[in-house]
């Protein structure tokens, strides 16, 4: 019996296109670098290509809230979260607040890959990841300590909890804290709301791609909010809020962020025939807060068109590279939309 193998050149397929939320142009290119290799005719696939770019940001010390030696909790540790999605399946793996792995998208992945779950969390996950052969190590490090003892030496300010009903009252003083049951006004707590954390505790690498083959696939990576509640999880490792086949990401605030499935949105405008722009801001508009928030949204469609809105931020850029825009990577800035404007 004759066998007949075909490898297709890259050039000869669907265009190909990588996005990610932030200028990080090393894990743009990464990722690019899978999906078109200088040195092969394989063309590597969506997922290996977002994996390869969340991977790059991970292990880039210069990265402030993603991957190891970042964003302390109130116990002084990092930890994890990512996800990857398949835009061929529409199946996600994800994984969060995991210690001691520092390969946190590469394990979501094999959640993907391997298992029937969309999601693993805590040591367990950890554990996961060392059944798969990830070999652990702390994701502590003496940056992120001296960061968290002059957050203690603050009185641990600024933090997410909400109310002085806490004792000691964590608006002027660190834990451990207490619930305070005397004279409790669930009613008044429910109306507070934390206003002393900005742009700087908030970050997260969300990527994008389109391989020779027309799939697409989304994967998010961060160590999530700095000073968060140990257990925290916020929107990246979720689908349909950190990301969405279709498709978009989201970085910035997100506690608020995840409530109103933003990502998701945008592919559902994309889906009326809502260019990625417009999409992105009218996602935006259905979020309400009394209070000052970041946030910002990249949408690429299945055609290869890229688009971007934002709120908050001073400014906001992203980062693409494709077959059709030049050998390198390029860098979007994106006018943010004042609140009152939104």
């Amino acid at each position: 019996m004759l066998t007949v193998i075909i490898v297709f050149s890259c050039e000869h397929q669907s265009p190909i296109i990588i996005v990610n939320t932030w200028p990080f142009s090393n894990a743009t290119d990464a990722g690019w670098n899978i999906l078109s290799p200088s040195n092969s005719k394989v063309c590597g696939s969506s997922i290996d290509a977002v994996v390869a770019a969340c991977t790059n940001a991970e292990d880039d010390p210069n990265i402030k809230s993603v991957g190891y030696g970042c964003s302390p909790d109130e116990n002084g540790h990092t930890l994890l979260d990512a996800m990857v999605m398949d835009g061929k399946t529409m199946e996600a793996g994800a994984v969060a607040s995991m210690p001691d792995i520092r390969q946190a998208s590469q394990v979501a992945r094999d959640v993907l890959l391997s298992t029937q779950h969309t999601l693993l969390v805590g040591p367990l996950a950890a554990e996961f990841a060392k059944s798969r052969g990830y070999k652990p190590i702390s994701l502590d490090t003496p940056k992120s300590h001296d960061l968290w003892l002059k957050w203690k030496n603050n009185n641990c300010q600024p933090n997410f909890r909400k109310s002085s009903n806490w004792i000691p009252d964590p608006k002027i003083s660190c834990g451990p804290y207490r619930w305070n049951v005397s004279d409790v006004n669930l009613l008044e707590l429910s109306d507070q709301r934390i206003n002393k954390l900005d742009i700087n505790n908030h970050d997260t690498i969300g990527v994008i791609a389109l391989d020779a083959y027309g799939s697409m696939a989304v994967g998010t990576s961060t160590s999530g909010s700095t000073y968060k509640i140990p257990g925290r999880v916020g929107d990246s490792p979720i689908p349909g809020a950190g990301g969405y086949i279709g498709g978009a990401v989201a970085t910035g605030d997100g506690d608020l962020m995840m409530r109103y499935l933003l990502s998701f949105q945008v592919v559902d405008y994309l889906r009326q025939g809502i260019g990625p722009n417009e999409a992105c801001k009218r996602a935006l508009q259905s979020v309400r807060s009394p209070k000052k928030w970041y946030g910002a949204l990249v949408a690429l469609t299945s055609q290869g068109e890229h688009g971007s809105a934002c709120v908050g931020f001073a400014n906001f850029k992203y980062s693409v590279r494709a077959s059709w825009i030049g050998d390198q990577t390029k860098i979007i800035a994106v006018s943010c939309t004042e609140l009152n404007e939104l």
